[in-house]
């Protein structure tokens, strides 16, 4: 039996998809679970941003993606890290 070249093509290609989003998902988890252990001060923040970079250019994400759309998430997730309220603003 031949298998049908398009067919195959097809589902060829779903198998790469389905890896890189998969990638693209737990990129995107560990970013706001690091952001969350940066809010708490279990992690440095530099130190997290630094070691996510690493694992985005590390799993080919950087290559894929580019620099603007890593950035951007990294970006998204840790943006009120640094948010301190002041006391008159939570009362």
């Amino acid at each position: 039996m031949i298998p049908n070249t398009n067919c195959a093509a097809r589902e060829l290609r779903e198998a790469w998809r389905a890896v890189a989003n998969a990638k693209l998902t737990e990129f995107r988890r560990q970013c706001w679970r690091l952001s969350m252990l940066v809010r708490r001060g279990t992690v440095d923040k530099q130190a997290a941003v630094d070691r996510l970079w690493e694992i985005a250019i590390a799993h080919a994400l950087v290559r894929a993606l580019g620099e603007d759309r890593i950035q951007a998430i990294l970006d998204e997730s840790f943006a009120d890290v640094d948010f301190r309220p002041m006391a008159s603003e939570v009362a």
